[in-house]
This record gives structure tokens, sequence and C-alpha cells, in this order.
């Protein structure tokens, strides 16, 4: 196999091609409602499975700069040791080790430790198909209906018997949904708020081909990034570009050159007991007030403060407590400097601080987010046992920087730096284990409701599993399928 040259590493022209090798999961947010998830283990040798490999790689959808997709999408992404099954060169899984250490070590080993996945949401408590061992591969079909995915599922299903790859389908399939009457294209996600309306700009790139190039104008310069947040071998906004790889051969460059790193994770929510914790705090407050405010906005008010906007994606005026703003427009907290709106401790403050106060507030570790909820949304007369989540899928150039740093640093204990008086985690994303932990409400106006603090935060979600993947380019993928009398050609590594 033969290197090809690298691509010139510099910012491209609005909707040009230069990132068309890169898997279009990464670039964009797929506009198909549905997608499921496929976990690989590769049982056969590394022949077969660079066999399977190399009949597969003419499914995965990449061209991000188009704007009109029609049909399903195929996305694959790989873990470490899956990238050990195809027998990658050592010296390609070494820079791994010593640049992505949590990519190397695996999601199970790192999620106690780096993400607070404890008690119930331990890795040893997650799905069998997210174990060490088990897991090589994901691939991802986001979709219209079962009926237009169904002859790729054939197919994919059809190769990986031929190759001995074993498939695990248990991880449910996602499917987007709205609940604003005659909107069918919002996005909702479940305890009942919008979702898809934070943005992330990519100079020289728009974060989604679909948007006009006079929105991406209206992005501060907070939510606008350099490329190499996301893809590697670009300097990131620090400057920094650990994955230049000057002293590595061109072919190894070529393999990581805007590759990116993606997470998969799933989440079940207890919608019941997040319904009901709503329930008491509202009754508590509109009692509080003596009548100055009734039970369905109170709900409604403490509903916007756990997350730190309201359903429907409206900020909270730091004033009157009352919704303002427009649902996706952008924004950051100058004009909330002292949390009396979003609290200090909301999920959306917690996980993008927006130039707020916080230690080391330069390095700013965004996500490119491409998950979808699983499950019904929550009706109050519903039967119990209903089975809903979140399928998280997260793009980054660093797992340790970026995707950890958040879970483990700014969602998992109180952010270094953050004004925050109170030792509650996140109240939406994180395993609560101290009901004493207080998530606390600056500002005059909740005292109207006898309230300064929430206390005693259910463990609202759980995790089911997590993995960490490299997603390729297509030129990293044909250097992975290559073969030469059954080995992959090393010499061009050497």
């Amino acid at each position: 196999m033969k290197a090809r040259p690298l691509k010139p590493a510099t910012a491209r022209t609005q909707w040009g091609n230069h990132f068309d090798h890169v898997q279009r999961i990464v670039l964009c947010t797929p506009k198909q409602p549905r997608v499921q998830h496929l976990l690989l283990k590769f049982n056969g040798t590394g022949s077969q499975t660079r066999r399977f490999l190399m009949a597969l790689s003419k499914e995965v959808t990449h061209r991000p700069s188009h704007r009109k997709l029609t049909g399903p999408q195929l996305s694959i992404g790989f873990t470490y040791r899956g990238l050990e099954a195809l027998k990658l060169p050592l010296r390609v899984l070494l820079v791994l080790q010593k640049l992505a250490p949590s990519f190397h070590l695996g999601a199970p080993v790192q999620a106690a430790t780096r993400l607070g996945d404890t008690g119930s949401s331990a890795p040893d408590r997650w799905d069998s198909g997210f174990q060490l061992e088990a897991l090589h591969a994901v691939i991802s079909l986001h979709h219209e209906d079962d009926a237009a995915v169904a002859a790729l599922l054939k197919r994919v299903r059809g190769l990986a018997k031929g190759y001995a790859v074993q498939i695990d389908a248990t991880v449910p399939r996602g499917r987007n949904f709205s609940l604003t009457p005659g909107k069918p294209d919002e996005r909702w996600v479940h305890f009942g708020y919008r979702d898809g309306l934070s943005k992330v700009g990519i100079r020289g790139w728009s974060h989604d081909p679909d948007i006009p190039p006079e929105t991406e104008k209206t992005l501060l310069p907070l939510s606008t990034h350099h490329a190499g947040e996301f893809l590697l071998g670009h300097p990131d906004d620090s400057g920094a570009n650990p994955w230049a790889l000057a002293a590595q051969p061109q072919a190894v460059r070529s393999f990581f050159c805007e590759a990116s790193f993606g997470v998969l994770r799933q989440m079940e929510q207890d919608e019941p007991a997040f319904r009901a914790y709503l329930k008491k705090r509202a009754t508590w407050i509109a009692k509080g007030s003596r009548g100055t405010i009734d039970e369905k906005t109170a709900s409604e008010l403490v509903q916007a403060k756990l997350c730190g906007r309201f359903f429907d994606g409206r900020r909270i005026d730091p004033l009157t407590q009352a919704p303002t703003g427009e649902p996706g427009e952008d924004f950051d907290y100058t004009s909330d400097p002292e949390g009396k709106g979003c609290p200090f401790g909301a999920h959306i403050r917690r996980m993008n601080p927006r130039g707020g106060q916080i230690a080391h507030q330069l390095r700013r570790r965004p996500l490119l987010r491409r998950g979808a909820p699983y499950g019904d949304p929550w009706n109050e007369s519903e039967a119990s046992g209903i089975e809903r989540g979140l399928l998280g899928l997260f793009f980054c150039s660093s797992i340790e920087n970026q995707f950890e740093h958040l879970l483990g640093e700014w969602a998992d204990r109180v952010p270094m730096g953050n004004l925050d008086e109170g030792r509650a985690k996140d109240p939406l994303a994180s395993h609560h284990e101290d009901p004493d932990a207080s998530f606390v409400l600056p500002g005059d106006a909740m005292k109207r409701g006898g309230v300064t603090e929430f206390k005693g935060l259910k463990p609202f979600v759980r995790t089911r599993g997590t993995a960490y993947l490299l997603y390729p380019t297509s030129d990293g993928l044909e250097q992975l399928a290559t073969e030469d009398h059954g080995h992959l050609d090393r010499e061009a590594f050497e």
C-alpha cells in the first residue's frame, strides 16, 4: 500500500470540499430522525476482518460538504482493541498509547475515576456489549425509517456473517421526536427539554452544510473553534497541535490526519423520578409563595433552574425569572454574572460556561454532539417500567481534555473557579450520592417561594455503557483495510 500525500491543514472556503474525506457524522448533524448502533466484535483473523472492512468501507458515508444526503447514513468507529485486532502496526498503536491514553485503556477502565460512573452506573454493571474485551467497533446507521435502512442492514449482517464478525444489536434504537404540534423538525429529549439549540462553529467550515452562511455569522466568537478541537492534525484553540507527528513516517501521519475521536454513551433516564422531584419542589415553592406562584409555573421554573433554561429553550431572565430571548440564539452569561437566572450549578452552565468565571477558562473544551433519545416520550398516565434514555455520540480531538474533563471535572464535581456555592453535582447528568448536597439558587426572586437551594437530588440517569472510538477518514479506512498477501503492508509505516 502506498501512503497518500497529506492534505494541507489550512482553512478553507465556506462549503468547500477540503474535509470531504472525513466521515460525515463528525461534521454534520444527521437529518435522519432514527439511529441504530451495532456493537461489533471481530472473531476472525486479522485478514478476515480487513476484508470485512474493505467491503464495508464502500458503504461508509463521507462528503460532509454536500448539502443533501439521500438514503441512510453509515458511520464506523473503532476501539483500541479493535485496531489491535486489525493488526495495526505497533508504531501506530504506540502513537495512540502516548497521545490518547484514555482511548488506549478504554472507557470501562476510565469510567469510575474519570467520568463519575459509580454505584448503579459502575462499568461492571454496564450492558455486556460495552464490556472491554467485547467491543471492537461501532457501526451507526442513521435513517428515515426501518424500511429505508433494511437493505443496508441486511448487507452489513451478511458481510459480518461471512467474515466472522459478531454483531450485538441490543442497544435500543434511537428516535428523535418533537413535542411541538405542527413542528416535526424540532428535536426534544426526555425530561421534557428541547434539544439541538447550542451551535458549534469551526473556523473555515460550517458545522452543518444545511445551515445557511448568514446563520453562521450570528455565532459569538466563543462558539467558534479551530478545527484542531475536533480533527487530528490541526491546531486547537490554544494553538497546540500534538497530532502534527512531524517525526513519524508519512503513512502514520496520513492515517491520523483529520480523523476524530468519538464517544458513544448510553444513559438510561428515570423520568418518573425526575417528574416526582419537580412536583415535590414545585409544591414547596407554590406553598411558600402564599398564592403568588401557582404550582404549574413553579414546576416549569424548577425544571428551568436544573437545566439552566426553560423547557422550550428560552433563557431565564435574572430579574423576573420569566422566559426571555429566542430558543436558538447564541448567547453568553454577561447579562447574568451572578447566576440569578441560570444558576452556576445548572446543567448547561456547567457543560458550557460560555466564557464565565472558571479556572482555565481559555480552554473551552467543546464537543460536537450527535445524540438521539430512545424510548417513548413521557406520559403522566403511562404504566411503570417504560425504558427510555439518551444515546449520546460526541466528537472531539482529545477524550481526556474534552469529554472526560467535562464529565469528571465539571459535571461530577463543582468546577474549579466556579462561583457555585453548593456541593451538588450536575443535576441532570450525574450520579448523586449525597442527599444533603445543595444546589444553590442565587438571587432574591426565588425567595418569593421560600427557596434558596434544592436538596435531595436523585440519580435521574444511569450509565448503561460507554465506548471510546476512533473515526478514521476514507484514507484511514483504506489503510486499515488494505492487505498484501494476507498481511497489512507495514513497509510504508516504517
